[in-house]
């Protein structure tokens, strides 16, 4: 009785649960003023036994209270049958996630963040005691409703069941069935229509006469719904009746859900007479019911998934990343100093700037990927991805430099920037509040260091990451900005002692990064596609020295320059090779190849073509690392090799191990018996140029004789004319 007085003179019911009195009439005054009716409790068993007495319609509940906190009340109130229903927000001073996932996860429907704010308190308010009521209103009228449709199916049975064939059109035309709202349409045994009523023809927009003697399936929705009416064929043949949702169509096309009832009548012998139906268009019901789940699966502010439906398709993005051999990240976007908006432009336009937000994020992610609002300005994505995480940093970057650009919400230029934090379920964690706790710890990190960024939750992690990313940021203005320098390395021979030549070796010096050693960068260089920008650079380099050299009267100094295996799977590059000389005016001879089994691994045949190519152009082609590989002399039979190159860890203990002697000898007669030159790498003793060149190797190189130079230091060792045999 209480409630139905609060429901008819009230906005409806309200229990704030406050041990401040301050708090406590704050929020009475504000939601009496409102137009609620409101009761208070000043701790949590004051609150238990208030509403055990009359439930309300909501709780406002404190979390910090002395005695039984907000968390154990909420608790109890889920236990109750009677309140169990009752919605619960929660009030806190504190903006902790960890509370937020305990707080839900008993049952909460809403969080309220200290100090107040009268707008958010009435909107919250209004939203769950309208949303309550809606799911009460609706409860009541689908119990009314099925009670309704069973009383008039079986008051409509018995009625056909007694009477007579030729009473059976008139009795059916009675009152009762003309005035009924409820459309009815009776069947003969082969479930032909041989009667209908009025609100037939104004649900289904059929007239009685365009469907007598047709058959009762004309409509039904057909293959929408197959499944469905063969189920109610079944039901039918077996036990003579039927009830339950079902998909109609209109005449006009139109499909819509009903609420069928259907009986089979039979007379004194068994036999059957006729079936029945009664059909309820429920569309508005149904939209009703829809509206209510999707609120409660959604924001109702953007209609991205909430954290309730954000868990539920984050378990089967991880269940399939699993399958997949991939992993899952999460990442925890947060606005930078949102509040300003909102301060600054008003409340709806910041909720305009989310909507906005919201849009663009899900514009940003692939198919599969997962955008979900949290409250406030926060954001959270789950994303599939591999080991390398590159995907991730692509959506962080793009999300990033996305935001960054002005948006224009009611005339008016609002600039947005972000901070994202992120977590891995290879390192992080495997559940859903495990990777967000994670997420949302590299988020604070993320704004610590400057927001408008993105960081790792992983401290290693993180660190490769950026380290990786600082690289390939510099890496890409690195020729523009003139910091790669050519050294080279002096190849001697080993029974003149002259210098023979030398092998080109990339090196740069960058502002930011200092002195970058080739193997952190030439790798990064082929992953993101600037190797062949990075190569065409050297090999311009280089011939344009040979040129400088040969115009001071130095001689034809012939130059290794390393291919990389980006630059050997591109077409361009042969062609390129042959108009560089051409445009230095330097001979073939002068330029050297060098090619690691790595480097014609991926397309072997296609390989052959382009060193026989390079061949024909005049260039020599050194295979570099000889022995480290899986397949070395299936690449001496098949490829047009001119040198061969003992790596340096078969040098190093040459004098030392018999196994790394024996494997020198063997490289070396192997390559004479193919006509081959060999040069050995790393030399740095004088026992090994002895060793070397007592087995008739033919080159070195190494710190021995000397490190990698400058172009202008090695011009030096040109004009010395230093034999190796006098070091």
């Amino acid at each position: 009785m209480h409630r139905d007085l609060s429901e008819q003179h009230t906005k409806g019911e309200v229990l704030i649960v406050e041990d401040t009195p301050a708090s406590l009439k704050l929020l009475s005054d504000l939601l009496t003023d409102a137009g609620y009716s409101v009761r208070q409790a000043p701790n949590g068993e004051l609150a238990l036994w208030t509403a055990q007495s009359r439930p309300p319609e909501l709780i406002l509940l404190d979390i910090r209270m002395p005695g039984i906190d907000g968390f154990e009340v909420c608790r109890r109130l889920k236990e109750s049958p009677e309140l169990r229903q009752v919605p619960v927000i929660f009030l806190s001073a504190q903006h902790d996630t960890d509370d937020k996932v305990r707080g839900f996860a008993l049952g909460a429907v809403d969080f309220i963040a200290k100090p107040f704010q009268a707008e958010e308190i009435l909107a919250r308010t209004d939203a769950h005691v309208r949303l309550g009521r809606a799911q009460h209103a609706l409860a009541q009228e689908r119990a009314t409703l099925e009670q309704r449709v069973a009383e008039r199916t079986a008051e409509l049975a018995r009625e056909i069941e007694q009477r007579r064939a030729n009473e059976e059109f008139m009795r059916l035309s009675s009152q009762v069935f003309e005035a009924t709202r409820d459309a009815i349409v009776v069947t003969d045994p082969e479930a032909r229509i041989v009667a209908t009523n009025p609100a037939f023809t104004q649900i289904s927009g059929y007239t009685r006469e365009e469907v007598l003697g047709r058959n009762v399936t004309m409509l039904h929705a057909g293959e929408q719904d197959a499944a469905n009416l063969g189920v109610v064929v079944q039901a039918m043949a077996r036990s003579g009746h039927w009830s339950g949702e079902l998909l109609a169509r209109r005449k006009n096309g139109e499909t819509y859900p009903g609420l069928l009832s259907a009986s089979t009548l039979r007379n004194a012998a068994g036999e059957v007479t006729n079936h029945v139906a009664l059909f309820l268009d429920i569309t508005e019901r149904k939209a009703e019911q829809h509206l209510i789940d999707f609120l409660s699966h959604h924001d109702a502010l953007t209609g991205l998934p909430n954290r309730l439906l954000a868990r539920q398709r984050f378990e089967q993005s991880l269940a399939g990343a699993r399958r997949d051999g991939r992993c899952v990240a999460v990442m925890c976007l947060d606005l930078d100093r949102f509040r300003s908006i909102n301060d600054s432009y008003g409340h709806e336009v910041g909720d305009k700037a989310l909507q906005v937000v919201s849009h663009f994020l899900t514009d940003s992610v692939r198919e599969g990927d997962i955008v979900t609002r949290q409250g406030g300005d926060e954001f959270q994505i789950v994303v599939q991805d591999d080991s390398q995480l590159g995907a991730t940093m692509a959506l962080a970057q793009k999300i990033l430099a996305g935001l960054r650009k002005e948006l224009v919400i009611d005339g008016q230029q609002i600039t947005v920037t972000a901070s994202i934090g992120i977590a891995v379920s290879l390192t992080d964690g495997d559940s859903f509040d495990e990777l967000i706790r994670s997420a949302d710890t590299a988020l604070y990190r993320a704004k610590e260091t400057g927001r408008d960024n993105y960081a790792f939750f992983t401290e290693r992690m993180d660190a490769e990451i950026r380290d990786k990313l600082a690289i390939q940021s510099q890496l890409r203005g690195a020729i523009a900005r003139d910091e790669f320098e050519v050294h080279y390395q002096p190849q001697m021979c080993l029974r003149s002692g002259r210098l023979a030549g030398a092998e080109a070796l990339l090196r740069w010096n960058n502002a930011v990064l200092g002195r970058v050693p080739p193997n952190r960068f030439i790798p990064l260089a082929e992953e993101y596609g600037l190797v062949n920008s990075i190569g065409d650079w050297v090999l311009e380099s280089v011939c344009a020295q040979i040129r400088a050299w040969q115009d001071q009267g130095l001689g034809e100094v012939k130059v290794s320059v390393n291919l990389a295996a980006g630059q050997f799977a591109n077409d361009a590059t042969v062609p390129y090779v042959e108009n560089t000389l051409r445009h230095f005016g330097i001979a073939p001879s002068c330029l050297g190849l060098e090619i690691t089994e790595g480097t014609v691994m991926g397309d072997p045949d296609k390989a052959v073509a382009a060193l026989h190519r390079l061949k024909d152009i005049g260039v020599s082609i050194s295979l570099d690392d000889f022995g480290t590989g899986y397949s070395s002399l299936g690449y001496l039979k098949r490829f047009p090799i001119d040198t061969l190159k003992i790596d340096k860890s078969f040098v190093d203990d040459v004098t030392t191990s018999a196994n790394d002697a024996a494997i020198a000898l063997s490289v070396i007669s192997l390559a004479h018996n193919l006509n081959m030159q060999v040069i050995a790498e790393g030399v740095e003793t004088r026992e090994q140029v002895q060793f070397l060149t007592e087995r008739g190797c033919d080159e070195m190189q190494g710190y021995f004789f000397s490190r990698p130079v400058s172009a202008g230091e090695f011009t030096e060792l040109l004009r010395e004319r230093r034999n190796l045999f006098d070091v």
